[in-house]
């Protein structure tokens, strides 16, 4: 094997190593941000129960109505 063709195939392996550095950065930020999105949504449709509780439901959880309204007046993204 000629040396020139020895540099084409470390330079091959170099751009395969960099373009899967590449794919598996962002396939970690695309289920970083589906993780995310799920614990929003979660957090919302709690939010929702929430605020359709009556108080006898309420009173069971020790929670009162103006414990809800704090929380269910929250953004989605808010703890």
């Amino acid at each position: 094997m000629t040396t020139a063709k020895m540099y084409h195939i470390i330079d091959d392996l170099a751009i395969s190593e960099a373009i899967y550095s590449i794919v598996r950065r962002s396939e970690e930020a695309v289920n970083s941000l589906m993780n995310t999105l799920k614990v929003w949504s979660a957090r919302a449709a709690d939010r929702r129960q929430l605020a359709q509780m009556n108080d006898r439901l309420l009173a069971d959880i020790g929670l009162s109505r103006s414990d809800i309204y704090v929380e269910v007046n929250k953004h989605f993204w808010q703890k």
